[in-house]
């Protein structure tokens, strides 16, 4: 990816897989729609960072009916604290079954 640092990328890398295994268990457990999934993203993203992923996205002054990706707008940090997010939810899924 232009413009981005190599760490940042390797980052952005774990990051999808970790996304991917937290969407893989929740589609074990039955959710199929895509407004779930968003719903679910949503709440991961305010117990993160205290807002939701709209305004998040209006912070990045990312538009929301552009397609743009918020994950690739995010800072180290950001990127880190979304992994570990969404690895804290996919283990407390799991253990909670």
């Amino acid at each position: 990816m232009k413009g981005y640092p190599k760490n940042w990328i390797d980052k952005r890398l774990r990051g999808i897989a970790i996304r991917q295994d937290l969407t893989d268990e929740w589609t074990n457990r039955g959710i199929s729609k895509k407004q779930d999934y968003a719903i679910l993203t949503n709440e991961i993203s305010k117990a993160t960072f205290g807002v939701d992923i709209k305004e998040h996205k209006q912070l990045k002054d990312i538009n929301e009916k552009s397609k743009q990706n918020l994950r690739d707008h995010v800072t180290d940090l950001e990127l880190i604290f979304s992994m570990l997010g969404e690895k804290a939810t996919t283990e407390i899924t799991q253990a909670n079954n």
